[in-house]
Formats: structure tokens, C-alpha cells, sequence
């Protein structure tokens, strides 16, 4: 099953009305978060969330709802006036963790890029564990974002799992060829296929610079 991450980087407090809009829309769910404390952090400042006063919400969603969901929350949330927010969608090339969508690594795909962002999102304190575990397979360093999970435990979930107040997003970027055991590192540490242990993503990176190799 094909599936694509949505971010929408939207003013402080208004994250839970696009993820209402999107589940009405046919969205299953979504992880609200708020930046804090992310002040002249490269990555961050380039998505617009410096600005503490900014939320992101991350939704998984199948590939044919894609196109709907984006009309819908552009006419919805107003997002062809200036500064009502932004809204992406990427392809991902692995889901694992969702009780709902599986999409299992082909490291044969057509089309697969050089280097993947592998994202995984768990609860407080638990991301230095991810590291870890990539580390021991590999894996070169990663990014620790810290948010605040927002909205009623209606909301607060992404694909059954439950958002709790505060979770940890780890991001690495690593050669396509080690996908897959260091997904296999994360499980084995983290049980991650247990509902409501986490989740991990994978998205093409298209180009890399500054990356380079251990020894």
C-alpha cells in the first residue's frame, strides 16, 4: 500500500482545526506539534517552525486520498491566503508501526534514491534509544526534535497510536542499503510493531551534502 506524509506548518493553536478538517476529509489521524525551544535550528527555520508561535501537524495517509485531502484543507483551512499556513505531501517508501498501513522497504524499487530520511516518532526519552540502536548498525548520527503532542485523545492519534503530551521525532539520513537493518535495530530495542510503541517512516532524499562516511 502506497501511503504520503502530509506536513502542515500552521499558526500556534490552529494545528487541531486542519486535523479535525482532515479527518473529516478521510485522514485517520495525525501527531500534532508544537516548536520550542527550535530557534536558528537549519532544518527548522528552512520548514518555518523557529517561529515558536507555529505547529506542525504530520499525517500518514494512502496515496489515493492525496490529492483530495490537499484540495479539501487548501479550500477548508484558507491556505491560498498569505500566512494561514503551508502544507506538503511526500512519498514514503516504508511504514512500519501503524496498526493500520504497512509498506515494507524494496530496496529493488524503481526510482530509489541514494540516501533515505528515516523518521521515527516515540515517546519522551526514548529517542536517545533510537539512536542507539541505528548506531550499533551503522548509522552515523541523528536529530532529536522535542515537541509537545496538542489536542483531545481523539485527535492525538496516528494510526492508533496514542500521542501522548510530549514525544521525541529522530531523523537520520543514511545510504538506502541500510534501510533495512537499522529499521530491523530500531525493532528489535523498541518493539516497534507493538501498538502504541511508535512509528517508523521512510522518504527519498533527493540530494545530499555535508554526509560523510565514519571510519
Amino acid at each position: 500500500m502506497r501511503t504520503v506524509l502530509f506536513l502542515a506548518i500552521v499558526k500556534n493553536h490552529t494545528a487541531s482545526f486542519f486535523l479535525e478538517k482532515a479527518r473529516q476529509a478521510g485522514a485517520r489521524g495525525g501527531t500534532i506539534i508544537r516548536a520550542e525551544g527550535t530557534v536558528n535550528h537549519p532544518v527548522l527555520n528552512f520548514l518555518g517552525l523557529h517561529d515558536s508561535k507555529r505547529e506542525a501537524l504530520l499525517m500518514l495517509v494512502e496515496k489515493t486520498q492525496e490529492e483530495h485531502l490537499h484540495r479539501v484543507l487548501e479550500d477548508e483551512c484558507h491556505l491560498s491566503k498569505k500566512g494561514e499556513g503551508v502544507l506538503f505531501s511526500f512519498d514514503t517508501t516504508s511504514v512500519y508501526g501503524s496498526q493500520r498501513i504497512h509498506e515494507d522497504f524494496n530496496e529493488e524499487e524503481n526510482g530509489l534514491a541514494l540516501h533515505q530520511l528515516i523518521v521515527t516518532i516515540v515517546d519522551r526519552d526514548l529517542g536517545d534509544e533510537v539512536v542507539k540502536a541505528a548506531r550499533q548498525v551503522g548509522a552515523s548520527g541523528a536529530t532529536i526534535l522535542h515537541g509537545r503532542g496538542l489536542g483531545s485523545k481523539k485527535e492525538s492519534k496516528i494510526f492508533n497510536i496514542q500521542i501522548e503530551p510530549e514525544k521525541e521525532i529522530v531523523l537520520m539520513v543514511v545510504e538506502s542499503k541500510n534501510v533495512i537493518q537499522i529499521v530491523q535495530a530500531i525493532d528489535h530495542e523498541l518493539d516497534i510493531n507493538r501498538p502504541g510503541a511508535g512509528i517508523v517512516f521512510t522518504m527519498n532524499v533527493n540530494n545530499a551534502t555535508g554526509l560523510f562516511e565514519e571510519v
